[in-house]
């Protein structure tokens, strides 16, 4: 099972840093896109650097935004490979329950004792993975929400200064 998580990590960092040079590589081609479009337009000077600017810190808080949903998505897995060894390890412990009965009523008892238990373990884990799913959620939503107020904020400011 060690040499299983090991496999599994091994993965989920080759596909982070995958989604991490993505994420970089569109910032910039952004931030290229953000400039021709500046100059086809006939932005100019303070104008341009205002928007270039803006632009950029909009690009900027999304990257960040997606590496949170990365790393959160890589939790979530990782929560959920728990999971999923602990049903196994308790599904061999109810076979070994059930192997063990000697009469109907034994088997009839531990049948339902497995049937409880199965239910408590899939309550509690679909509460851990929901709690991480909000958590990163959240923490993403953050960044965006925190450059949209610096926006409102700039516009705002931009607006009393042509007033």
């Amino acid at each position: 099972m060690a040499e299983n998580t090991n496999m599994q990590t091994e993965q989920i960092d080759r596909a982070r840093d995958a989604m991490e040079s993505g994420m970089q590589s569109t910032v910039q081609n952004f931030r290229r896109a953000a400039d021709q479009f500046t100059q086809v337009l006939g932005f100019a000077g303070p104008q341009a650097d205002e928007l270039a600017k803006r632009s950029s810190q909009n690009i900027e808080a999304l990257s960040q935004a997606s590496n949170i949903l990365v790393k959160g998505a890589q939790e979530i897995s990782r929560e959920w490979f728990d999971v999923m060894q602990e049903r196994m390890s308790k599904t061999l412990d109810a076979l070994n329950r059930l192997a063990g009965c000697r009469s109907l009523q034994d088997f009839v008892t531990v049948q339902t004792d497995i049937a409880r238990d199965r239910l408590g373990h899939t309550f509690e884990s679909s509460r851990r993975l929901a709690e991480v799913s909000v958590r990163v959620a959240d923490e993403a939503t953050r960044v965006i929400q925190s450059q949209a107020g610096r926006n409102a904020g700039d516009i705002d400011s931009n607006l009393r200064r042509v007033a």
